[in-house]
């Protein structure tokens, strides 16, 4: 046997962490901390029973909220109100559990889970929903037992049964929820993305780099942004996104590029996307290198192809590009050259000898790159992301002592070199690389793929893509991201973000209107041959046949109990006009009627079915028989005479 209180709390806790676990990264120190600790402490209470009563742990949740209200402004709403929401559900935890108390830990898990999603809302999201939903279920059911007795318990089969038609109302919920999905309005900015101050996440995107500002760089694995679009060579998979074009103190920084300057993509394949970012709060806009045109969202296009957008980013949003992948940049000429040859205050005395000889020699642009390809192919420099050259001059440290860095090193140094040789450069930020899913037909670019490079002018060319990076000995493996079966979960469970991002998140009001449009107009032109229509009737008829069949087939099916007892109580309510009651039991029943085949019937019948075994074809053929023998002898009098077999005047039986 198991009690009810037991599979409650169970229930109960299994709810509460449901809520806690989506909010977990975005608590402060003390919900963290007191949830686990008041959720062991109820579990140990419940087993002890002596589960914390009285006035302790109203006082509690008082102070956590007076301590969280005045922590509450106009900018720092979310914060205070999660954090109050997950104590409030801890003292519930650790307190004496009644029935409005296990009421209020699945309300306060709701609010929890409902919180998170003012971070982030992932497909992870419907998974903890839904469970959520089918724990509910089950423990509403569960309360009413509860509700009589607290001390109540139920065989292994009989919790079995209660569970299974707990989940026939959620289940039967789904075909709704998919209904209401398709005809609720909705718009496609979060409904309360306004108050998730601070709730974007870091990326490796950057619009500032300065190496040697730390000794080594941390890589995040999180998903910076999605592409929708043909496969590409790896060489191709430059995803442009900020042009640093000048010095602050010694970092690359982005000002805004000469009046005078212009820049179209040159001849190529050109190549359309559908670019899904991820929720953040970087003002660019991503493509593949080079772009030509961006649409979908308001922005500004500066003329080094660069994409500013307009407004702060609202959520799950996507937006169209149309590039032409490692093409040159046309139209330097009108480019200042003196603003893309400024050096920073101080530089290296080996960096300004190494580019000044290569100034010196009468060569041209492509030339000047050529040799300075060489020696950086010649000095076997290696690609590192920890031991970075640090201190006054890490890029002279990186070139000529250490010989390790990442992409910032490798560019900076390269396109410092090139400036100092005479020939404009800028670096360009963004991401190199991608993993392919071909589940779903789109790249994965992910914090960890976010690079540098650089581009030079050359005369009779233009802006040229160049990554020095790309010489060090040890990195053809950049940009590639995890390999075998790893690979093959984590693309498999992107494609179900990805997908519910692409049909939950971006399904808005907007295409709902066209779907329906579309579906108005595609109904008028519809004509319906005759010989179809003579065919509708009966199709209607064979639908109703299979959806009434089950309800007769599970009825011819039921099985012997549950047959005789429902031709039992028919007989009792023909017979004697009583009808059983949901307080009164077979045994109530029976003394009340005084008749002796339904003591005889209920004895053998309660014998095996309260004992939780099948009735045995010898009972059965008895409980027939008893039937009957059922009958109210009030009804076979004859005038002027007692009832058979009855004293005249009070109706008792014969001893």
């Amino acid at each position: 046997m198991v009690r009810i209180k037991t599979v409650l709390n169970i229930l109960a806790y299994g709810i509460a962490l449901l809520g806690f676990v989506p909010l977990f990264p975005y608590l402060e120190a003390v919900p963290r901390i007191v949830f686990p600790v008041a959720l062991a402490a109820g579990i140990m209470a419940e087993r002890n029973g002596r589960a914390v009563k009285g006035w302790l742990p109203t006082a509690v949740s008082i102070l956590f909220f007076f301590l969280y209200v005045s922590r509450f402004s106009r900018d720092n709403l979310v914060g205070p109100a999660v954090n109050l929401l997950v104590i409030l559900l801890a003292v519930r935890l650790f307190s004496e559990k009644s029935a409005r108390n296990y009421l209020q830990i699945y309300a306060l898990s709701l609010f929890c889970l409902a919180g998170s999603s003012l971070f982030s809302l992932s497909a992870l999201f419907l998974c903890y929903f839904l469970l959520m939903l089918l724990l509910i279920a089950v423990s509403l059911v569960i309360l009413t037992f509860h509700s009589f007795s607290a001390s109540h318990a139920v065989s292994r089969g009989g919790l079995k049964k209660i569970v299974s038609a707990a989940l026939v109302l959620p289940a039967g919920s789904l075909p709704l929820l998919l209904l209401f999905f398709f005809i609720l309005p909705r718009t496609q900015y979060p409904l309360w993305n306004f108050l998730n101050v601070g709730g974007a996440k870091a990326t490796g995107f950057s619009e500032k780099v300065a190496p040697g500002s730390a000794p080594s760089v941390g890589e995040e694995h999180g998903v910076a942004f999605r592409v929708s679009c043909p496969r590409l060579p790896k060489n191709l998979l430059y995803w442009r996104g900020i042009v640093l074009n000048t010095f602050e103190g010694n970092a690359w920084v982005r000002r805004a590029p000469p009046g005078t300057e212009g820049g179209i993509a040159g001849k190529g394949n050109a190549v359309r996307q559908t670019i899904f970012p991820e929720p953040g709060r970087v003002p660019y806009l991503l493509a593949l290198n080079v772009p030509r045109t961006i649409s979908g969202l308001r922005h500004t296009e500066e003329p080094d192809r660069t994409y500013v957008r307009q407004g702060a980013p609202s959520g799950h949003e996507k937006y169209e590009a149309v590039s032409v992948p490692g093409a040159v940049i046309i139209g330097g000429k009108a480019a200042k050259h003196d603003f893309y040859l400024k050096l920073p205050r101080h530089v290296p005395r080996r960096m300004i000898s190494l580019g000044a000889g290569i100034a010196s020699k009468v060569l041209g642009d492509a030339e000047k790159v050529d040799l300075l390809e060489k020696f950086f192919r010649g000095a076997r420099l290696t690609y590192a992301t920890t031991g970075l050259p640090v201190g006054k001059e890490p890029l002279d440290e990186f070139l000529f002592e250490k010989k390790r860095g990442n992409c910032e090193f490798f560019a900076s140094s390269f396109a410092m070199l090139l400036r100092i040789a005479g020939v404009p450069a800028r670096l360009v930020g963004g991401y190199y690389g991608g993993n392919y899913n071909d589940l779903g037909g789109y790249y994965v670019i992910s914090e960890d793929m976010a690079h540098v490079w650089v581009e030079a002018l050359v005369a009779g060319k233009g802006w040229v893509t160049i990554d020095p990076s790309g010489w060090a000995a040890n990195f053809a493996g950049a940009g590639e991201g995890r390999k075998g079966v790893v690979r093959t979960i984590s693309m498999a469970l992107d494609a179900f973000s990805y997908y519910w991002n692409l049909a939950v998140i971006n399904y808005d009001l907007e295409r709902q209107m066209r779907l329906i449009s579309g579906a108005n107009i595609g109904l008028k032109r519809l004509s319906v041959p005759a010989r179809l229509k003579q065919l509708v009737l009966p199709a209607v008829l064979l639908v109703l046949l299979i959806a009434v069949a089950p309800g007769f087939i599970r009825r011819g099916r039921r099985a012997p109990e549950e047959r005789i007892l429902r031709a039992f109580l028919g007989k009792v309510r023909r017979e004697h006009g009583v009808e059983i009651g949901p307080a009164t039991g077979l045994h109530g029943l029976a003394a009340t009627l005084h008749d002796p085949s339904v003591d005889r019937f209920v004895g053998i019948y309660a014998a095996a079915v309260y004992s939780d075994r099948r009735l045995a074809p010898d009972e059965l053929r008895q409980l027939r028989v008893l039937l009957k023998g059922i009958r109210n002898l009030n009804n076979d009098t004859v005038p002027g005479a007692p009832p058979d077999g009855a004293q005249s005047g009070d109706g008792a039986l014969k001893p």
